[in-house]
């Protein structure tokens, strides 16, 4: 063996070296990726091994977080808060129709001007209460081959995907569906019917339904039932997270945008489908689980602590090693310390009557083991209770008589905190007002339309200005399904992007009769004519 040859060698083996390092300090130093799932209506004491084996088997290797709070009743001030970092009291998104100011610049505004794909891949997200979160919604497009595409290219993503099938109605799938016979006596009609609005209904408004005690095991088993198809989903993805190399640069948060009730206080669901919103643990006590790549140095486990929704924007931009533009109303996931916890909502949620004219609202704080409701009709308390959780967990006794100045100091902490809140607005469009009368192109008037009628894409469509400012008002169902509102569009389309079969069978069928104008905004005299439509379930 000549020296020179030796000599070569050692070279070439200290030049593979430093690559080797090299290529390994690249990849500690690359950008992470973020993938927070959130379920649809999921409560923390139903989030077990028994019900989520797949969920749970992957969640030992991650961090569980077992007393985190969201902090409202209903779907969005919830992922405000966890994604935006904004407290309750500073949204002012209370109801359908409402949005965040266009000057919020929140968090994931940073991580987009800094190079991130900020994205959320699903129809539902383009209603107006998601507006100004930061996040460039991408509708229509499926969530594997998304992140494949991503892994791929080596571009950095925060991706916001939402497991709605967890919530109303809770219709699982056959292979997780109960057998009601040994649940309900087959005699009895009431009953069946009773829990056949369970299993068709998206919406039970209180007191349209008379539930008694003896449904909550039916009720409970359809629920869980659906908690078991997640867990097969997430199963699916986690599988796929793996093979693809993605939990090697991905941090991967799991949590729920809120609780359910299950006939706790009477009612089945949460603010928005029962609009008798309120912010009992049931509600309130959500998983939380958040996985990190090894090159973080982050132990797997369990953590007891106290923790809230807006933590997680916190502890995101921390982990990404981003400092936001604006502050963020949590903290750290993992910093140490006990405080209070804030939570508030409107009554009937996203299915408020006037979303202009909000009245209504319920408020809640957390001290320690002490934990105070109110409920507000305007500027009037017409309700309020004191419990104390490490005594009495379900809620039921309240000791605001004996722990009168206790109830007190916290009330005045809720009204100081209701006094400075930001009150709601509705979403606005800055566009070109047009000034011609709308006249629609798509759908027709009177249409029967089936899911294959719109190509699996829902879209509106009318004769305007590429560039206008429309407004689009909606009226669906009858008696207590009944809901309306309006949404802000700028241009011409109003394209929610494809949607699933069984999405539009369970959350658009129900509702069955529809009426869809579009109009000039801020130009009441330029209303297009009324569209009557009938959806038809999909085979």
């Amino acid at each position: 063996m000549s020296r020179r040859w030796f000599s070569s060698s050692v070279l070439a083996l200290a030049l593979i070296a430093a690559m080797a390092a090299a290529v390994v300090d690249l990849a500690r130093q690359a950008p992470l990726n973020v993938l927070i799932v959130t379920m649809e209506s999921t409560r923390a004491s139903d989030f077990t091994a028994e019900n989520l084996p797949k969920t749970f088997a992957a969640a030992e290797t991650g961090l569980r977080f077992t007393s985190h709070r969201t902090i409202s009743a209903w779907t969005a001030p919830n992922i405000i808060a966890l994604l935006g970092g904004v407290s309750p009291y500073a949204q002012g998104v209370h109801a359908r129709d409402q949005a965040l100011p266009a000057d919020s610049r929140l968090p994931l505004e940073d991580l987009a001007k800094a190079g991130w794909r900020v994205a959320g891949l699903q129809s539902f997200m383009a209603v107006g209460v998601f507006d100004h979160l930061g996040v460039g919604f991408e509708p229509g497009k499926n969530l594997l081959p998304w992140l494949a595409a991503l892994a791929r290219a080596q571009r950095p993503f925060v991706l916001w995907h939402h497991y709605l099938e967890t919530h109303l109605p809770y219709a699982p799938p056959e292979s997780h569906r109960p057998v009601l016979d040994g649940l309900i006596a087959r005699t009895d009609a009431a009953a069946r019917a009773r829990i056949e609005a369970v299993m068709t209904q998206p919406v039970i408004p209180a007191s349209s339904v008379a539930f008694k005690p003896s449904d909550r095991a039916a009720i409970r088993a359809l629920y869980l039932g659906n908690l078991r198809a997640f867990d097969d989903w997430f199963g699916n993805l986690w599988s796929f997270l793996e093979r693809a190399g993605l939990l090697e640069n991905t941090v991967v948060v799991l949590t729920a945008d809120h609780g359910e009730e299950l006939l706790e206080r009477g009612h089945v669901g949460h603010a928005s489908t029962t609009r008798a919103g309120h912010l009992y643990e049931e509600i309130v006590r959500v998983p939380l689980v958040l996985w990190a790549p090894k090159r973080l140095g982050i132990a797997v486990g369990v953590v007891e602590r106290e923790t809230h929704h807006p933590d997680i924007a916190a502890t995101v931009m921390r982990l990404l090693g981003k400092t936001p533009s604006r502050p963020i109303d949590g903290r750290d996931l993992f910093a140490e310390g006990e405080r209070a916890w804030d939570g508030m909502s409107s009554r009937a949620g996203y299915a408020e009557p006037d979303p202009a004219r909000v009245t209504q609202f319920v408020y809640a704080r957390k001290e320690g083991r002490w934990k105070l409701h109110i409920d507000m009709a305007g500027d009037a308390v017409t309700r309020r209770a004191l419990y104390d959780l490490d005594a009495d967990s379900g809620e039921r006794t309240d000791v605001s008589a004996r722990e009168v100045a206790r109830a007190q100091r916290m009330e005045a902490a809720i009204l100081a905190k209701r006094a400075i809140m930001r009150p709601p607005s509705m979403a606005q469009t800055h566009a070109a007002i047009p000034v011609e009368r709308p006249i629609w192109i798509f759908p027709r008037q009177g249409a029967v339309l089936g899911y294959d009628d719109f190509g699996g894409r829902i879209r509106l469509e009318w004769r305007g200005v590429p560039d206008g400012a429309y407004v689009i008002a909606y009226e669906a169902g009858t008696g207590a399904q009944a809901l309306s509102g309006e949404l802000s569009v700028t241009g011409a389309v109003k394209d929610f992007g494809k949607i699933e079969r069984a999405y539009w069978n369970r959350f658009i069928v129900p509702y069955r009769n529809f009426r869809v104008r579009v109009g000039v905004a801020g130009r009441p005299d330029l209303w297009s004519e009324w569209l009557e439509l009938e959806a038809q379930a999909a085979p």
